[in-house]
């Protein structure tokens, strides 16, 4: 039987999404607003720009950016909620409700219509969201701007995020009970600064307590714009050697280890290199449309490294979005959501772990690792699926409906147990 001692508590980034379909990236009138220089301001694909200095590279009103990018007679962007930490945790919890572990979400909105809109959304599937605090101001969005020519036909999109007036993330609303988990995940802390500064703290403390520390990154547009070129800022102390996995895509990890982005793997395999010899076990690197890269030097991982091909059939379904609409709006997010899920299921179909206590032993994992493949295999199809739908999170239209969904598509039934 599933314990309820297993569980996963998440904090990061959450906030509103506004979503508009079908952008021309390579528009005459978009062409004028792509960047020149990294954190100039100025837009570019698969990357977060904050409103202001879009405004300030612009040198034009909101308004005359959205016609621009989006026509005059566009229709309203849709909404959905997005953010690297609510919505992999909720793709989490509809995947692990059929196990019955809790997933819960620690974060803060703003007390506006968007914060009662995600709210209502996030309410449709199982993650708990007794921690997500509501404070005084406006709650944090981005708009999200997809366009479907991109990536080779596949799909890419940009943001403009809105970061300024927002209520903020105070760290002290993460207390003891949050290092009550198996798993503690921290993802996107770098749109909440307050959250971010005090990482490396947190991960130490998550370590001290038993719980493993996922991280999953986010394109830190604060500090490209500080110091093009990176590193980027990984908060006040030492983050690395405290982290089990970190989750990054091929731009962030090369802004983490402040070496410049660079075509074909061997870049991603060189800043890989260089976040482990500041600490780091265990890296896994989505690359869009190309196969994800993972490597591990040991810890609850053990040794492995390679490169996971994506989804064929998904990839093919993703290429005709006039049978299959959807955008790559939460792919990332999915990814890490389902990857986080098949952890899980590892650690609760495995006799080898006490299914009793809150958190497993460090030596048993050092013993028996964790398969690392297996999980990035389930994460690339959940991903997939998610750019078949619109926004990061879709509500089921019963339990276990996701998790049927992405069985079905993985190369063989999940094994049970562990093969010695």
């Amino acid at each position: 039987m599933p314990s309820h001692a297993f569980r996963i508590h998440g904090a990061g980034c959450g906030l509103a999404d506004f979503i508009h379909r079908d952008i021309d990236f390579g528009a005459p009138e978009a062409l004028r607003l792509h960047s020149r220089k990294p954190g100039d301001g100025g837009l570019e694909m698969g990357k977060i720009v904050f409103q202001k200095d879009l405004l300030r590279f612009a040198g034009v009103s909101w308004e005359s950016i959205l016609r621009a990018l989006t026509g005059s007679d566009a229709p309203p962007p849709a909404f959905n909620v997005g953010g690297p930490a609510v919505s992999a945790l909720a793709l989490a919890s509809q995947l692990l409700r059929p196990s019955k572990v809790p997933v819960t979400y620690y974060g803060v909105s703003g007390d506006d219509g968007p914060a009662a809109s995600m709210r209502l959304l996030l309410s449709q599937t199982p993650l708990d969201i007794s921690c997500f605090r509501q404070r005084p101001g406006r709650t944090l969005s981005t708009h999200v701007f997809n366009d479907p020519r991109a990536g080779r036909g596949s799909g890419d999109r940009f943001f403009v995020h809105q970061d300024s007036g927002g209520a903020e993330f105070d760290p002290a609303l993460i207390g003891e009970s949050f290092f009550q988990a198996a798993v503690n995940l921290y993802a996107g802390t770098a749109l909440s600064p307050g959250l971010h500064r005090a990482l490396p703290a947190l991960l130490q403390k998550g370590r001290r307590r038993g719980a493993l520390n996922i991280v999953g990154a986010v394109f830190d547009y604060a500090s490209e714009k500080a110091a093009p070129g990176g590193p980027w800022y990984m908060g006040e102390g030492e983050a690395y050697p405290y982290m089990d996995l970190l989750v990054a895509d091929a731009e962030e990890i090369s802004g983490l280890a402040g070496k410049p982005p660079s075509a074909g793997s061997a870049g991603v395999e060189a800043a890989v290199d260089i976040l482990i010899r500041r600490g780091l076990t265990t890296a896994v690197v989505t690359r869009n449309a190309e196969p994800v890269y993972y490597r591990s030097i040991g810890g609850v991982f053990g040794e492995c490294r390679g490169y996971a091909p994506v989804h064929p059939e998904l990839a093919e379904m993703c290429r005709d979005r006039i049978r299959h609409p959807g955008d790559t709006t939460g792919a990332g997010d999915n990814f890490l959501g389902g990857l986080l899920c098949d952890l899980m299921h590892q650690l609760l179909s495995d006799d080898f772990f006490p299914k009793g206590e809150t958190h497993v032993e460090r030596e048993l994992l050092q013993i028996a690792p964790l398969r690392l493949r297996r999980a990035i295999d389930f994460g690339i199809v959940a991903g997939g699926l998610a750019c078949l739908q619109h926004g990061s999170i879709r509500v089921e239209s019963g339990p276990g409906e996701r998790l049927a969904a992405i069985r079905s598509l993985l190369p063989r039934p999940l094994a049970a147990g562990r093969p010695w």
